[in-house]
């Protein structure tokens, strides 16, 4: 499509039309447009002077001619000329309707044309479809102190322009579309954004902004898309009952009832409540959410160095906060402890949720009939370097798929505490089920504490004693 047919049928302003090559030249959309413009508008130009001093001259030839057949000919000239020159008056009005005031159409357009055109030149050009005057200096002013209103109630550095276009003219770039264009998302991105590092005195960052500036432009819509922080280290249950994450209640599904007291849980707390709560307060976020590296269950310890985990608060107004006071306050609650705090990324998230993490166990296995310290001992031979073939186990089956895992336990230990029970330190594979490990879990878990020693044993106490990570990997 060529420049006036572009024009003729979307008459583009000068910065739109700029912006259908604009990874063709080095400047503004603005310029670039208007050139392209006056180049099409001087070569159309010299052409229409040219064809009219030809259309002159064959009229007056026509006029001496006495011969008719001369004058057919002329005639025929004639006729051609002026279809010539009437499409060059079109394609210049398209020009002119589309903000080129500049052409001289006195000069050059039928009079009769020019002098209506002339009259009320600002109406004869029409609005341009594309942008709509959305850079407008006026318009941009009220979207910018909109922003800055929005912004007033946020702590952030970095930020970045986004913005929302209507269907139409997302419909309008389709069509318009060219090998060097750019969308006008682009352009006005790149404008706001200059006008709001002006005005916040903050940095644009494509990368990891803390806040995305959503705007429509054409109606003057926007919204903020606040990044949540993430705030990770390491964290100690050091008391049974409490589960990792809350639970709602399994009778009414955390709407509230008799048996949940009224408060939609199914435990009164969890780790991710203690740790959270004075983090939200301080941070004032809109909502959390807490990933650790596996879990331990309700009635298990997580001791030794703690479990890694990240605390994702989302929407916050604070960015910033003193992470040691926080752990103070966490660790009063005397239920849970944490230590390592540092400010995290999202890529934390998939590493403490993907990443297998080995960990070492004690269990307190107490078996149906006495036990021996040569069998104890032979346990622990056996257990060592142990590839174990583990079925998921009945208690989770409703949750988890059914599956064999393959799991290894590496080292383990043993010490006698009565005739038929004894400690058992394990150091194995994450998602090794241990209290299965132990009981066999009817045959599922193979081979087993149980089958190694031909004895039913049961799993009486567990503890988390170390959740290995590449800094605290056993060797």
């Amino acid at each position: 499509m060529n420049t006036t047919n572009i024009l003729k049928k979307y008459p583009l302003c000068h910065r739109c039309f700029g912006r259908l090559y604009a990874k063709l030249l080095h400047t503004s959309n603005y310029e670039r447009g208007k050139s392209l413009k006056i180049a099409k508008a001087i070569e159309l130009e010299s052409k229409l002077r040219i064809l009219m001093e030809n259309y002159n001259n064959k009229l007056n030839n026509k006029k001496e001619e006495n011969n008719e057949e001369l004058k057919e000919l002329e005639n025929n000239g004639i006729k051609g000329l002026k279809s010539e020159i009437s499409e060059i008056k079109e394609q210049l009005k398209y020009l002119y309707k589309s903000g080129l005031t500049e052409i001289k159409l006195m000069d050059i357009l039928e009079e009769e044309i020019s002098e209506e055109i002339d009259e009320k030149k600002e109406e004869n050009v029409e609005p341009c479809p594309w942008c709509k005057n959305i850079f407008d200096k006026e318009n941009l002013e009220i979207i910018s102190e909109k922003v800055m209103s929005l912004l007033n109630d946020y702590e952030y550095e970095k930020f970045l322009v986004g913005t929302m276009l209507p269907k139409s003219i997302k419909q309008l770039e389709k069509e318009l579309e060219t090998p060097y264009m750019e969308s006008i998302r682009q352009e006005f991105n790149r404008i706001m954004g200059k006008i709001l590092v002006e005005k916040t005195g903050k940095i644009v960052d494509k990368i990891s902004p803390d806040i995305v500036v959503m705007i429509n432009p054409y109606n003057k819509k926007i919204k903020l898309q606040v990044n949540p922080i993430f705030i990770k280290g390491r964290y100690k249950k050091l008391e049974r009952g409490i589960p990792q994450t809350h639970w709602p209640c399994r009778n009414c599904k955390g709407k509230g009832c008799e048996k949940c007291n009224y408060t939609g849980k199914q435990y009164p707390t969890s780790v991710e409540e203690i740790i959270a709560e004075p983090f939200m307060k301080v941070f004032k976020g809109a909502d959390e959410a807490f990933h650790g590296a596996g879990r331990e269950d309700i009635d298990v310890r997580m001791l030794g160095n703690g479990r890694p985990f990240v605390l994702q608060i989302k929407e916050p107004k604070i960015r910033k906060a003193d992470l040691e006071k926080l752990k103070e306050e966490v660790n009063k609650s005397g239920k849970v402890e944490i230590l390592d705090l540092d400010y995290g990324v999202r890529k934390d998230v998939v590493f403490f949720k993907n990443e297998p993490h080995k960990k070492t166990y004690l269990a307190v296995v107490e078996c149906e009939e006495e036990i021996s310290d040569d069998e104890i001992s032979e346990l622990v031979n056996k257990l060592e370097n142990l590839t174990i073939n583990q079925r998921t186990p009945i208690r989770v089956s409703h949750r988890r798929a059914d599956l064999v895992r393959v799991r290894k336990v590496y080292k383990a230990d043993a010490k006698r505490i009565d005739a038929k029970t004894f400690e058992l330190t394990l150091y194995c594979d994450g998602g090794l089920y241990i209290k299965e490990l132990i009981s066999g879990d009817e045959g599922r878990t193979s081979p087993s504490v149980s089958e190694l020693l031909n004895k039913k044993c049961i799993c009486k106490m567990l503890d988390v004693l170390n959740v290995h990570d590449i800094e605290n990997e056993e060797n």
